[in-house]
């Protein structure tokens, strides 16, 4: 990544929200959108993860393999946390209500990552 971790996450989370937004841009066009978010959120997924893998394996070998199997349970959690809320957003408010709310999620880790950011520069 040549140093550019910090760029690099802002972008996956900032192309990862955006990437809900063709789901709600017109309700005929919505199997086009929910392709498109499938594989721009993918995408950001994984960068993501080799991000967050890359600075595990940056810290001191010896608890290297505690903690990728400590972020990978995260990662795991994280996923079947998103599939129970997902369902009852579906049947409340359909896809308009996941695909705000798989907006927002991301929009609140951008603005931990930057508020973080700026703490560091205080």
């Amino acid at each position: 990544d040549a140093g550019y971790t910090r760029i690099a996450s802002l972008g996956a989370l900032l192309f990862g929200a955006l990437s809900f937004l063709p789901g709600l841009i017109h309700p005929a066009y919505s199997v086009i959108g929910l392709a498109v978010t499938g594989v721009v959120l993918d995408f950001c997924v994984q960068t993501s993860m080799v991000l967050g893998q890359r600075t595990v394996y940056a810290l001191d070998a010896a608890s290297r393999s505690r903690l990728n199997a400590l972020y990978m349970t995260s990662i795991f959690i994280g996923g079947a946390i998103g599939s129970a809320v997902a369902s009852p957003l579906f049947d409340h408010g359909g896809w308009t209500w996941v695909l705000i709310a798989g907006t927002v999620l991301p929009l609140t880790a951008l603005l931990a990552l930057l508020r973080d950011r700026s703490r560091q520069n205080a």
